[in-house]
């Protein structure tokens, strides 16, 4: 039985991706250097937001989500089975309680109509 998987997809950079990063390295700074305020700065802009924050990852800013809701205790997070694991971790930390639900077979996305109101 051949098992059918979904693949991520392959980076597209280029050699300007590749000198971003060699000189970020270079810097010394990895995560709150200047180019990330520099970032931070463009996307602001580029929103018409008052802010933005960069995080290390999207674990990160998925655990910020949910504390900058006001998720926790007692609160119950609905969430997709076709998923990272960090979605769910990030929603135990909080202290809530996860909520499986699968997905739609033709899209992939949460399914709807098995979600308990």
């Amino acid at each position: 039985m051949r098992r059918q998987y979904i693949p991520f997809s392959k980076p597209d950079l280029g050699q300007q991706e590749i000198n971003e990063v060699v000189d970020t390295l270079k810097s010394g700074w990895l995560t709150t250097g200047p180019k990330t305020r520099r970032f931070e700065e463009e996307f602001t802009r580029f929103l018409g937001a008052p802010s933005a924050l960069v995080l290390s990852s999207c674990t990160a800013g998925l655990h910020a989500s949910l504390v900058i809701l006001g998720i926790g205790e007692g609160d119950e997070v609905i969430t997709t089975t076709l998923t990272f694991a960090s979605s769910v971790n990030v929603i135990e930390h909080t202290g809530a309680r996860p909520v499986l639900v699968d997905v739609e077979p033709d899209t992939l996305n949460i399914n709807p109509g098995l979600i308990e109101a």
